[in-house]
């Protein structure tokens, strides 16, 4: 089977249209907009431009679903299929009969697990409605992008609703570009009870005991009740910016989601440092040819001399984030972790995924 993609957590992407408008601050860099400037003019992106109808994204899918036996049988999974990468099925401007189509053909390419994934989850419920008659089908999950606490809090309630009164088997998170620190286990109780908030890795709220009911509930030990009430995030993907002008992530960051993931036991996988790399996340081998080449003459140096000593001073940028501090290529987003930062910008293929020297491949139960 051909036209695999590269893309870590995934085997094969399916588009039926392509563009799109930007609706947060992960938009900010976007890939698929930046490739339709560069083939179209930028035609197809933004508030009021036509979409592009792609002729053979049907006809792929039914094709990846016809080979599935056979993908199976080398893979020891079933294809999975990213919808939409250049796009995002609920797009409000798209058209309704193309959405239509791609919704009904997903349906039925029973062989495949369908990778659906929005930054309008708000649009999910009204669009797949009078569709999919026969419920929410069982090979399709739901992913939406989370960049930030402000969007965990805002977006997570929203998915775990869905994910329990449409019946979802599965619903995880893309965390890419992460944009800063995310508590996946504190998120607001959507419901504005005060002192309460959900675990959405674990399926749970915390409520103060007074707003419980005792036999579904357990105390812990800080007197808290915890409640057995919702459903749960399957599934955390994480990953840093690329392109020209991508924002670096702290390690911090993402070591905090994956000791939350595997203390709650739910799959992670970490795609990609990005552009940037810290040097935390360096061996020895990759940071001193990159710190050597970076050395600039003190007040007092001569610039050759230091570069006789160090070799040619190095046009890689370098990056220093302190604890209170900002940059022009952040977010103001707040603490950056525990401590100052140094990473260089390296590109994405040199940077790689290891974390802590660890590729991470974490997959949920219904895509193995």
């Amino acid at each position: 089977m051909t036209n695999q993609t590269k893309i870590e957590w995934t085997d094969f992407t399916v588009n039926f249209w392509e563009g799109c408008q930007k609706v947060g601050p992960g938009c900010d860099h976007c890939y698929a907009e930046a490739r339709d400037v560069r083939f179209t003019g930028g035609s197809h992106w933004g508030p009021g431009a036509p979409r592009r109808k792609v002729k053979g994204g049907v006809a792929k899918l039914l094709k990846i679903n016809r080979d599935a036996p056979t993908f199976h049988e080398a893979h020891g999974h079933w294809p999975r299929v990213f919808c939409s990468s250049l796009s995002d099925v609920f797009d409000n401007a798209v058209d309704r009969l193309w959405r239509e189509e791609a919704l009904l053909t997903v349906q039925i390419m029973v062989d495949t697990r369908i990778q659906l994934l929005t930054k309008r989850v708000g649009n999910v419920e009204k669009m797949v409605e009078g569709l999919w008659l026969g419920g929410w089908p069982q090979h399709v999950g739901l992913m939406i992008t989370v960049v930030n606490q402000a969007e965990a809090d805002r977006d997570i309630p929203k998915l775990l609703d869905l994910k329990a009164r449409l019946g979802i088997p599965w619903v995880g998170l893309s965390m890419e570009p992460l944009l800063g620190p995310v508590d996946l286990t504190a998120i607001p109780d959507p419901s504005g009870l005060a002192h309460s908030h959900m675990d959405a890795l674990r399926g749970k709220f915390w409520m103060p005991p007074e707003h419980v009911d005792w036999p579904t509930s357990s105390r812990a030990m800080d007197g808290r009740l915890n409640v057995n009430l919702c459903p749960w995030v399957d599934w955390v993907i994480v990953g840093g910016e690329s392109g020209p002008n991508a924002r670096p992530m702290h390690p911090d960051w993402v070591r905090s989601l994956r000791d939350q993931c595997a203390a709650a036991g739910t799959p992670f996988l970490f795609k990609q440092w990005g552009e940037w790399k810290p040097v935390s996340d360096m061996t020895e081998d990759e940071y001193r040819p990159l710190y050597r080449s970076n050395r600039k003459a003190r007040d007092y140096e001569r610039q050759e001399i230091i570069d006789d000593l160090y070799g040619e001073t190095c046009t890689v940028p370098t990056l220093s984030l302190q604890l209170d501090g900002e940059h022009k290529d952040t977010l103001d987003i707040g603490a950056w972790g525990k401590g100052a930062m140094m990473a260089f910008k390296v590109g994405k293929k040199r940077a790689g995924r290891l974390l802590d020297g660890i590729e991470h491949n974490g997959f949920p139960g219904a895509l193995t």
